[in-house]
């Protein structure tokens, strides 16, 4: 899908939504009732008048046709409410229809019914109209049409939102709650391995000016009535700059101090270690830091630049933390044995692909691998949240010592990946051609970790022996038959999505995420019971949050988001299938005569 990074980033769209997605506009922010009123008011006006029009031309056609037909009553009596033929709306409820005049046949003389459905200020009662100008009878509140909500046409009733307010978006109030969580729990979990007073004093407090800063910054935008925008933003920088500094002195520290041991034997642990807590008061950090849209910012060419560069410069510092690392495994071959050295290049070779994928996605400016990467590095980062209470594989702090440090590479960057000056450069939109994208983006996913699951699990059947793995050589090569035949199911309902028929694509794809799900969970079963460890990418884990998510974008977006009924599946896949090219074969506009050939036909006369 090389063709789909020069469409999504064609230009650099500045808006978030991709343009030819029809219910959506190429804008930031959507007209507001002003807005919308002064579009309108032109468009109302001219179907006022023409539905005027029409009543004026039905009452006359009526009153001619009462002149000239003696049964019928007068025009005077025919204006006279309770009449039997009071010219009506026919949204109007009445318990008696109005009857058909005698003597006129209905087939072809059929009373035109007008569509009288104006608006609630147009509607005015019998008798209450200007002089010489026919008036509608109102009707009754009726939800029957479509757009009509009780939430839309009782809304005087309602509750309503102040209009500051408003101007909160539902995305920036999600990374205010995001940053807000990451804090407290960067403030409960691990955050070193080794205790350093200075470091855990550092913390708590840059925690808790983060916490006031972020407070300060909603009571200042939204308590007086002309906030100063200035020094909210200057607010929100200066009060979570703290933490983002004592998350990076944390790294460095580890990394001085790991330097003059990075070949001794490391019986005791690391010096320092990072614990999750660091990753995610850098992730809190840096969500929060960023002004909001209502806070009076908004991102232009020179924001979106730096959120490049600045997304570069931690690939760069990840590849360096790699090179570090191979450095140390070659060299406690010689101190620590050579068993510890290939489980740390295990686990970094799983690690730096994660890394890859994630940076990867965003050097090429590949839209549905940025959309998809964000997705699963949040459930890591969801994980990493719940690691004080589940006791996740995040409990083992990381050091520059014993190992690839990737974890504060990976949620810096999913935070300029979520930050506003990032996404707008992105269209994301998701239409149903979209999912099928994204379920494919997520078998891929699959292949690659699985793949790398494989050769993790060989190596740690060769490295059991020396004790530096849980559980024997039996069971590693186990998972890795497991592995293998993720990595298989994974590659066939892929290629089923690109190539087969739509209706037996759809039905592999879904089939293939139930195999992920089932096999999975009874792979995460027979490690928990063998060894104690719980659901990740080694047990089965990546397979289940895999199978769940492909099933669900193959089943329920589709019908869900189709406004007319059922969609239509070959199109979609149609569609899907040439989101490369955009444009189709001319063979596909030949009609197919192969049945027409194949009939016989008689000569005409014999």
């Amino acid at each position: 899908m090389a063709g789909e990074r020069e469409r999504g980033t064609a230009g650099d769209a500045d808006w978030i939504f991709a343009s030819d997605d029809p219910h959506t506009l190429p804008t930031e922010q959507l007209p507001d009732r002003a807005a919308f009123d002064r579009y309108a008011a032109p468009l109302l006006e001219r179907e006022r008048a023409e539905r005027a029009q029409a009543l004026q031309a039905q009452l006359a056609e009526d009153a001619e046709r009462a002149g000239n037909d003696p049964a019928r009553p007068s025009a005077e009596q025919a204006g006279t409410p309770g009449s039997p033929t009071t010219v009506r709306s026919p949204l109007t409820p009445s318990s008696v229809a109005p009857p058909w005049p005698t003597g006129e046949p209905r087939q072809g003389t059929a009373r035109r019914l007008v569509d009288w459905d104006l608006d609630t200020e147009d509607r005015e009662a019998p008798g209450q109209g200007r002089p010489g100008e026919a008036v509608l009878p109102s009707r009754t509140t009726s939800y029957a049409r479509s757009g009509t909500t009780p939430n839309v046409e009782d809304r005087a009733s309602g509750i309503e939102m102040p209009e500051r307010f408003r101007e909160l978006g539902v995305f920036d109030a999600l990374r205010d709650l995001l940053a807000l969580v990451c804090l407290v729990t960067a403030l409960t979990t691990t955050f070193t391995f080794a205790s350093v007073p200075i470091l855990d004093t550092l913390g708590k407090v840059s925690i808790g000016i983060g916490l006031a800063a972020l407070i300060a910054v909603h009571l200042l935008r939204w308590i007086p009535a002309h906030p100063p925008l200035n020094v909210v933003r200057m607010v929100r920088v200066v009060g979570l700059l703290p933490a983002l500094l004592t998350a990076l002195i944390v790294v460095v520290a580890d990394l001085a101090a790991s330097l003059p041991v990075l070949f001794s034997s490391l019986p005791d642990g690391p010096p320092v270690g990072i614990g999750v807590g660091v990753p995610l008061l850098l992730l809190g950090a840096i969500v929060g830091m960023e002004p909001r849209a209502h806070e009076g910012y908004l991102p232009h060419l020179v924001a979106r630049n730096r959120a490049r560069l600045v997304v570069l410069g931690i690939g760069v510092a990840a590849a360096a933390a790699l090179l570090l690392a191979l450095v140390m495994i070659v060299g406690r071959l010689f101190t620590t044995g050579w068993g510890f050295s290939l489980r740390a290049f295990a686990d970094a070779l799983i690690s730096a692909l994660l890394l890859g994928i994630v940076f990867g996605a965003v050097w090429r400016k590949d839209r549905s691998w940025i959309v998809f990467s964000i997705a699963a590095v949040a459930g890591l980062v969801m994980c990493a949240l719940a690691d004080n209470t589940l006791r996740l594989q995040f409990a083992a702090p990381l050091s520059f010592a014993t190992g690839f440090v990737y974890l504060p590479a990976l949620f810096a960057a999913f935070g300029l990946m979520i930050s506003r000056s990032f996404v707008r450069t992105i269209p994301i939109s998701f239409r149903r051609v979209d999912w099928l994208v994204y379920t494919v983006r997520a078998f891929e996913f699959s292949v690659l970790m699985h793949g790398a699951a494989v050769i993790w699990h060989v190596l740690a059947a060769i490295a059991s022996p020396t004790g530096v793995t849980p559980g024997g050589p039996v069971l590693h090569l186990l998972d890795a038959v497991v592995c293998a035949c993720f990595v298989a199911v994974s590659l066939f309902a892929r290629k089923a999505l690109l190539e087969r028929r739509a209706e037996v694509a759809r039905a592999s794809g879904v089939i293939a995420g139930s195999l992920l799900v089932v096999v999975g969970f009874l792979d995460t079963i027979v490690n928990s019971v063998a060894t104690g460890a719980g659901a990740g990418l080694l047990t089965g884990g990546v397979a289940i949050a895999v199978g769940i998510a492909t099933a669900l974008m193959l089943t329920v977006p589709a019908p869900v988001r189709d406004e007319f009924g059922a969609p239509d599946l070959g199109k979609m896949f149609a569609d899907f299938r040439l989101r490369d090219t955009r444009r189709a074969s001319l063979l596909d506009q030949v009609p197919d005569v192969n049945a027409e050939r194949a009939r016989k036909k008689a000569f005409p006369g014999g």
